[in-house]
């Protein structure tokens, strides 16, 4: 019996397809820069879409996606060329990941190079939001993209969102949930805030995750009770046109329903003459 003859392995002319395509890139934008005289040049623009390259890899996409991510790297690692960062959204969110809508890397990776070399936070956000899109399992693209409005647009609320859709994810890591407490208490929300770090104390099977909890938890009672406080104090005073002679008379008159205590049990501290609450003990973390 004669055997057939084994299928010819196409995946390395498709590697070596792509790499060409990238080659003429730079070399057309070569060409333009001799002969304008211009000081920079991003030859990125002229690669195809990622949607022509999926046509074009005759099905070897990933491939062809592993290719071009890996010319990728050594592109952005290139420091003399001076404009390198103009297209990398393009390359990243129109190419590699349209090749591969799956490819983790390339969603991290591009991300980084956006937020830390490009500066461009907000081209990374949609490249990690199209990968939050495509991969709802993977609670890093949304961990990343809300470290992202947290650490560099310190835009707390929008991290905070982002936050929540990485803890719905499968087998989240647990300091997420974390980092979604504090969001709240960053963006003035001190009553989510206390309620998230409380769940975060009472369910926390580490010490030091319950220790780390608890002392968020006390501060940001304080912060809870003073505003409660305040806000009774104001609503009193509209109505009497004078300050309590004492924070029990907060109840008494029905501006506030329970008349809390600080975290140690005991009364809060209250100045009569000038209305104002306050706290005797001492902040743990110094808010």
């Amino acid at each position: 019996m004669i055997a057939a003859p084994a299928r010819p392995r196409r995946w390395p002319m498709v590697i070596l397809a792509v790499l060409l395509l990238a080659a003429a890139a730079s070399a057309q934008a070569a060409n333009e820069k001799r002969s304008a005289g211009s000081a920079a040049i991003a030859p990125l623009l002229y690669l195809p879409s990622g949607r022509y390259l999926r046509v074009a890899s005759l099905g070897f996409d990933g491939i062809a996606a592993d290719a071009l991510y890996l010319w990728s790297i050594q592109y952005y690692s290139n420091y003399r060329i001076e404009d390198r960062y103009r297209y990398v959204e393009h390359i990243y969110r129109d190419i590699i990941t349209d090749l591969d809508p799956h490819y983790m890397d390339a969603y991290l990776t591009g991300a980084l190079i956006m937020v830390i070399e490009a500066k461009q936070p907000e081209s990374a956000l949609r490249l990690l939001d199209k990968g939050i899109a495509n991969n709802p399992a993977e609670w890093i693209l949304a961990f990343e993209a809300g470290y992202v409005c947290y650490n560099d647009l310190r835009d707390y609320p929008r991290a905070a969102a982002y936050f929540e859709r990485a803890i719905a994810a499968p087998d989240v890591h647990p300091i997420v949930r974390r980092f979604y407490a504090e969001m709240y208490d960053r963006a003035g929300d001190k009553r989510t805030s206390l309620k998230e770090w409380s769940a975060i104390e009472e369910t926390a099977d580490d010490d030091y995750v319950r220790a780390v909890a608890w002392n968020h938890v006390h501060d940001l009672k304080v912060d809870v009770d003073l505003g409660d406080i305040r806000s009774a104090t104001e609503a009193f005073h509209a109505r009497f046109g004078r300050w309590p002679a004492s924070l029990p008379d907060l109840e008494r008159a029905g501006v506030l329903r329970d008349l809390p205590l600080d975290p140690e049990g005991r009364p809060y501290d209250y100045d009569a003459a000038a209305g104002r609450a306050g706290y005797g003990g001492s902040r743990v973390l110094g808010r």
